[in-house]
C-alpha cells in the first residue's frame, strides 16, 4: 500500500517570530558593542602593563 507523503505548508507566524528573534539578537548585540570593545581595550592595556613590568 503506497504511502502518501504531505508536505507541511510554511506557517508565516513562524517565518515572522524567527525574524523577530533575529532583529532582537541583533539590537542585543549593537548594544553590547561598545562594553565589549571597551573591556579588549582594558584587557589589553593591562596584558600590556604585566608585560613591561615582567623582571627580564
Amino acid at each position: 500500500m503506497p504511502v502518501q507523503i504531505i508536505k507541511p505548508r510554511p506557517n508565516p507566524k513562524t517565518a515572522q517570530r524567527v525574524t523577530e528573534v533575529g532583529a532582537a539578537l541583533g539590537a542585543m548585540v549593537r548594544a553590547m558593542a561598545p562594553a565589549v570593545q571597551k573591556a579588549g581595550e582594558e584587557m589589553g592595556r593591562s596584558f600590556e602593563r604585566l608585560r613591561t613590568q615582567r623582571p627580564a
